[in-house]
């Protein structure tokens, strides 16, 4: 099973819940006792209040949410410990029925599982070992028997609520893993998206405006590939676009971001504005692209591209220097196709 995202999200949400609850019911046991002029519970509780408040602490104030959610494990598990081997009073067995559903809850599987077959091991050996010496305080074996009856009950429903939780959320996890990933990978491709470039765009523009260094985009387009989809079929069209994307990822290295940017156009970033190297790299694309031969049909097809190239030393935002980048386009589709414009 999942259980990093699941256990840290479960942490965030459950943990503070369960601190919370567990010490009002502490609080509660403890004026309880108090009233029964029963002190050693008095004192027990408000040990566990204490251990409590400090978790409590750890998690609001140093945000530590791994220490506090080991610091009330330890809690409540020796105090469960405690209240069924050394506090022979019925209100603590009670007690130990509210801590085992926080302690399923905090630990998670399989972590929860053992522990839970823990204690309740400990309990029974330690009940029944009381109730069979028939000590004067020892709790009767049906008394003994009913307990471990309702603790096996409510574990199992605590347990398999957790179970299911952790699959929540691991589920959860995944949607939005998916959604981001769409988000920011195109699905055809599995180039960067437009929005995913554009974001970039806008921070590289914003950070070389206070460095003063420059760099360019180049947007290419493939030329005819309408009649190519029109004659051949949108497989043969993907198919083309897949292996343009091929060809650019093995063209450019990591310093390069690029992605689709509309339909069976395609963008790069180059990290850097020197005019003419950038021009030599899109002359060296466009190249490439007419020396692709791939079959469609059993027709070998020919390929060729457009390219627009653009500097941000002369636009004033991203928007700008795009529109630039996209006008050189057009001027090199309105030029016959199969050539480079820069701006």
């Amino acid at each position: 099973m999942k259980e990093d995202y699941a256990t840290r999200t479960a942490d965030q949400d459950f943990l503070p819940f369960a601190l919370v609850a567990q010490g009002l019911i502490v609080v509660l046991f403890a004026c309880l006792s108090y009233v029964r002029q029963e002190m050693l519970s008095v004192v027990f509780y408000i040990a566990l209040g204490g251990a409590i408040v400090v978790s409590f602490i750890i998690f609001k104030v140093f945000e530590s949410k791994y220490f506090a959610n080991w610091l009330l494990i330890l809690t409540l598990a020796s105090g469960f410990v405690y209240a069924t081997v050394v506090i022979l009073d019925p209100a603590s067995l009670i007690w130990c029925l509210t801590a085992l559903p926080i302690l399923i809850g905090v630990c998670h599987y399989p972590r929860n599982l053992y522990l839970s077959i823990g204690l309740f091991s400990t309990a029974a050996l330690a009940l029944f070992k009381q109730a069979s010496l028939d000590h004067a305080n020892a709790y009767s074996m049906s008394t003994t028997i009913q307990f471990l009856f309702v603790t096996a009950a409510i574990g199992i429903v605590a347990f398999n609520a957790s179970v299911s939780r952790d699959k929540f959320l691991a589920r959860i996890e995944e949607l939005s893993s998916l959604v981001i990933k769409t988000e920011v990978e195109d699905s055809l491709t599995g180039l960067n998206t437009r929005r995913y470039v554009e974001a970039h765009l806008r921070e590289k523009f914003f950070a070389t405006e206070k460095l003063t260094t420059n760099f360019s985009v180049i947007i290419a387009d493939l030329d005819n590939f309408r009649s190519i989809n029109e004659r051949y079929g949108h497989h043969a069209g993907d198919s083309i676009l897949c292996s343009l994307s091929e060809l650019i990822k093995t063209t450019f290295s990591d310093d390069y971001v690029f992605g689709r940017w509309d339909g069976n156009a395609f963008i790069i970033i180059i990290p850097h504005g020197d005019a003419e190297a950038t021009l030599l790299i899109a002359e060296v694309l466009r190249e490439k692209v007419s020396r692709l031969k791939l079959k469609a049909q059993g027709d070998i097809l020919k390929l060729s591209c457009s390219l627009g190239v653009a500097s941000n030393a002369k636009c004033s935002d991203s928007d700008d220097l795009l529109s630039h980048t996209e006008n050189s386009l057009y001027q090199a589709k309105h030029m016959g196709g199969n050539t480079v414009i820069v701006s």
